[in-house]
């Protein structure tokens, strides 16, 4: 049986997938964004200079996503992605850990999706990339929730 690839190009039927994963993207982009400005303010509220390296840690790779999805969705649109501001703060530290593990768990099948739909190699490897960090992320905080 003959097949032929999938292409956004090719195929007009196909506006709608790639709208609908540049949603995804833009909802990525967003959620990092976010990300890294809760983890500045979690970090702050520290109890330990360990707790505060570890979430600067992660705010790294939070800002590697960042840049990453941010490349790719420019890559896919031409267009820079719509950031939306408003983050929500932490109020303390132990509340923001915990929001920190349900966020990070519940961001990894939204990447595994992303990574699914998407035609470019690099631009999938780089959300399943970020699907791993995030996984080790909700791991570190629930290390530290432990040792609160």
């Amino acid at each position: 049986m003959y097949y032929q690839p999938f292409s956004y190009e090719n195929n007009a039927h196909d506006a709608r997938p790639l709208q609908q994963v540049l949603r995804e993207i833009a909802k990525a982009i967003n959620d990092e964004f976010q990300a890294i400005h809760y983890y500045t303010r979690l970090a702050e509220l520290a109890p330990s200079n360990q707790f505060r390296q570890m979430i600067l840690g992660i705010r790294q790779d939070e800002i590697k996503h960042f840049h990453w999805f941010s490349r790719a969705y420019h890559e896919l649109t031409s267009k820079y992605p719509p950031i939306t501001l408003g983050v929500q703060l932490p109020g303390s530290f132990k509340r923001g850990v915990h929001d920190s593990i349900k966020d990070e768990q519940e961001t990894v099948p939204l990447y595994h999706k992303i990574a699914s739909q998407v035609q470019n190699q690099q631009i999938s490897q780089r959300f399943l990339r970020a699907a791993a960090d995030e996984q080790r992320h909700a791991q570190i905080f629930s290390q530290m929730a432990a040792g609160i």
